[in-house]
């Protein structure tokens, strides 16, 4: 385990991580310190702990926004996967159906 110091709404705080993920915290500190003083410039002056429960809760609904995407994409993924099973199986009825034709006009050719 490791210590980390980060800084988030200019407020130092440290931080233990598995080895390895320090340069990843740094980086979800940043953005998480990023969002803060966004929303401190929108909103105005707030006690600290509000501050960061607000960052807390457009953090969260970002990712929930997120996920839904994630899942509506996965739902058009067999939608599309039939379509284009529908479609080549279309291809392949067109091309066995002109196949029959040639061999149809083949046939009347001969007879005549």
């Amino acid at each position: 385990m490791t210590q980390v110091n980060i800084i988030i709404a200019k407020r130092g705080y440290q931080v233990t991580c598995d080895d390895g993920q320090e340069a990843q915290l740094v980086r979800l500190s940043r953005f998480l310190d990023q969002r803060a003083s966004q929303l401190a410039a929108a909103v105005g002056a707030v006690p600290e702990p509000l501050l960061l429960v607000m960052v807390g809760l457009l953090v969260a609904d970002e990712l929930a926004e997120a996920r839904a995407e994630i899942e509506a994409a996965r739902a058009e993924v067999p939608a599309r996967d039939s379509a284009v099973v529908r479609a080549m199986a279309e291809d392949v009825a067109a091309e066995r159906i002109e196949k029959l034709a040639q061999r149809i006009e083949t046939l009347a050719d001969r007879l005549e």
